[in-house]
């Protein structure tokens, strides 16, 4: 095929389902951006063996003859404590003496040192050393001991009593540190947690819940829920507890966001092209490129964001007449387990539930009054009979009244209450609600009128086929019921479900245990965000992100080939010329909004739109510190909004197709040159200076060392 008649074709409005050339292009995109993203991730190489001692354990190093040596590298785990080291001089009389001779060095092992090599340097000239533990209990993977860039070889000579583990994995050092070897930035909380989290279920599965929560590791990281750290977990359980293992998952999912794209955009613009560079513009952004290969939890948000916006748009895109029952209400679905995933990953995506229950409800008053004015237009002599079935509400409306029964009844004096449960905090509310919840008459009562609700439905759709009665109406006010299913019952479920560590941790058993604690750990979550006081020098305001006026550091480090030092750095940032296209395209769409009445009626500018407003404009109420990366959940819609603008201003002016290629291309450009900026490869100083001072004209991109 010649390229005129592909670019042709690929521009034809082709309908919403993905067709045999999309799957190709989008084959080959996720392709090479795969090749990009997982290249340069992280060593598979790692030291996994692990030696833990208490103050006062001993070992002694046999490095074979008397050698020069320079400084020992540790390769901590998780542990906290003090190390010192000695050398042969520290025998006396053949027995080792501490503290009658001066150590040569004290390394001490903080809990940011895990997953790391840390250098400890010092001149010594010696056959044996001696690691003495001071305080603490320190956890120790593997040891490099050195002379300059040598690596000596080394046995430990005693004890034999699991020490050797400080040198049975000599093959896995590697000759320099950097990231590609060491956690970075929040991978010290999250990827640790995922750690935590795999050893923890290998101790409860070996040896049950009970030994798990005694010998097993507190959940490290608890200020977010578990879903994100538990997908960094199935990468460390595939790939070890490695740089790769633990980034694993993040670099995959961030591909399935493009193809998550991809079919948006089909579904949007219903055309190949416009579907392409949707895709190809996400793949070219700094920020999912940086964000997405380090181990923490705000890819799995966007990714769910972005999924729960998708089956919405299904669900509201085509009048609900128009469209098979069953599958409206599984695109329903399918947004509310989205929701629910989302949420258990992290809270941000609860802005976005917000968003979805505008559009929910918003379509529901539309289809609402237009079923009522096509019914009142038609001459009574020809109106079908429209019931509704009432008896499918009656579950939910049980529980409202429990709900509104049992606060009257408890919270008319909150004193008296607190002072009568001996609960004295919003963990203790919660708790209380749990304990009705759990009442054998409330769930008995449930499940039969749940029951109920299901059987009064399938005969209430038998009897009405029979009479050919117009369902619509009942159609539509069943959603509701729906809805409380999808993105209450479902999404709870889920959250209970994935936080599942904990229960493991403080060892709960019974159903009531497991919802107290995770109830209580809720209101922990809420209070630490709520009060946090901590300030950084790379937050920046809600306003300032559109135009990535100030990035957030992530890595930074340094090497010299050929007496030239080259800077090393990786920053979460936004691509200029994806970034600031979006923020001023975005302007100009919703004026195109307002003056045009094709756009008023098209349904993708409205679900784009509270896309971006559920996404971006929570974060001016926070009070605590934020950061660009918060901004990465509600770019995805800013770059919609802005092909939205480019799509209509195409069939008005068709001279203009050129225009979203041309977007591509610049941002592919810039993406290469900002590449050492967000990767982490060692780059000369004036190269460095040239992507801080002039790429990013309105923002700022830390590259330390500049």
């Amino acid at each position: 095929m010649e390229f005129k008649t592909f670019r042709k074709e690929i521009g034809i409005e082709d309908g919403r389902r993905m067709t045999r050339r999309d799957y190709l292009l989008l084959l080959l995109l996720l392709a090479v951006y795969s090749i990009v993203a997982f290249v340069n991730l992280g060593t598979l190489k790692a030291p996994q063996t692990v030696w833990t001692a208490e103050p006062g354990a001993t070992v002694i190093v046999d490095l074979g003859e008397t050698t020069d040596v320079s400084e020992v590298r540790f390769y901590g785990n998780i542990g906290e404590g003090t190390i010192a080291l000695y050398d042969e001089s520290a025998f006396v009389d053949g027995f080792f003496r501490y503290g009658e001779t001066k150590p040569l060095a004290t390394f001490e092992q903080v809990s940011g040192d895990m997953f790391k090599w840390k250098t400890q340097a010092f001149s010594a000239f010696t056959r044996y050393l001696i690691l003495y533990t001071e305080s603490g209990s320190v956890a120790i993977n593997e040891i490099s001991i050195r002379n300059g860039e040598e690596i000596l070889p080394a046995t430990v000579y005693e004890p034999k009593d699991g020490a050797e583990r400080l040198l049975d994995e000599q093959k896995k050092v590697p000759k320099d540190a950097s990231y590609l070897t060491n956690m970075y930035f929040d991978e010290i909380y999250h990827a640790r947690t995922a750690y935590e989290m795999v050893k923890n279920d290998d101790l409860a599965a070996q040896y049950g819940r009970e030994y798990a929560a005694d010998e097993g590791y507190p959940i490290y990281e608890w200020t977010h829920p578990s879903f994100g750290k538990l997908l960094i977990a199935l990468g460390v359980r595939v790939f070890g507890m490695t740089p790769f293992g633990w980034r694993f998952s993040g670099t995959f999912v961030g591909v399935l966001i493009l193809a998550v794209l991809y079919v948006f955009g089909k579904r949007i613009f219903r055309r190949t092209d416009y579907a392409f560079v949707t895709a190809g513009l996400f793949a070219a952004d700094c920020m999912h490129f940086a964000q997405t290969r380090i181990a923490t939890i705000d890819v799995y948000a966007l990714f769910f964001t972005l999924l729960m916006f998708l089956f919405m748009f299904e669900y509201v895109s085509e009048d609900f007449e128009q469209r098979p029952y069953w599958k409206k209400i599984t695109a329903l679905g399918l947004s509310g387990v989205s929701f629910g995933l989302g949420a258990s990953s992290k809270w941000t995506c609860l802005y976005s539930g917000a968003g979805l229950a505008v559009l929910y409800f918003g379509d529901l008053v539309y289809n609402l009054v237009r079923i009522l004015r096509d019914r009142r237009s038609q001459p009574k002599s020809n109106r079908k009979r429209m019931p509704v079935n009432v008896l499918a509400y009656l579950p939910v409306l049980f529980v409202l009244a429990v709900a509104a029964l049992h606060a009257a009844g408890t919270w008319v004096d909150w004193d008296a209450y607190f002072l009568a449960s001996g609960k004295w905090d919003a963990a203790g509310v919660g708790i209380a609600w749990i304990d009705l919840l759990l009442k054998p008459w409330f769930l008995g009562t449930l499940l039969g009128l749940s029951a109920v609700a299901v059987l009064s439905s399938v005969g209430f759709r038998i009897v009405c086929r029979k009479h050919d009665c117009d369902l619509r109406l009942n159609n539509l006010l069943m959603t509701p019921v729906w809805c409380c299913l999808f993105f209450i019952v479902i999404p709870i479920t889920l959250y209970a479900l994935t936080n599942y560590c904990y229960y493991i941790d403080k060892n709960c058993v019974t159903l009531q245990q497991k919802l107290a604690e995770l109830w209580k750990m809720q209101v922990s979550m809420y209070h630490y965000h709520a009060d946090l006081q901590a300030t950084h020098q790379c937050q920046s305001m809600w306003y300032q992100w559109p135009l990535a006026q100030k990035s957030v550091w992530f890595y930074s480090g340094y090497s010299t080939v050929n007496d030239v030092q080259l800077l090393s750095n990786i920053s979460s940032t936004g691509n200029p010329a994806v970034w600031y296209v979006s923020a001023f395209g975005t302007v100009l769409a919703c004026v195109e909004w307002v003056k045009n009445r094709a756009c008023r009626k098209d349904r993708a500018f409205v679900v784009v739109f509270v896309g971006i407003l559920s996404g971006l404009l929570p974060w001016a109420l926070v009070t605590r510190c934020v950061f660009l990366y918060h901004y990465f959940s509600t770019l995805p819609f800013v770059m919609l909004m802005t092909l939205l603008l480019l799509c209509y201003t195409e069939k008005k002016y068709p001279r203009t197709a050129g225009l979203k290629w041309a977007w591509l291309i610049a941002a592919a450009v810039v993406f290469v040159l900002m590449y050492p900026a967000i990767s982490g490869v060692p780059v000369p100083y004036g190269y460095a200076k040239f992507i801080e001072n002039v790429l990013a004209v309105f923002g700022k991109v830390y590259y330390v060392g500049v």
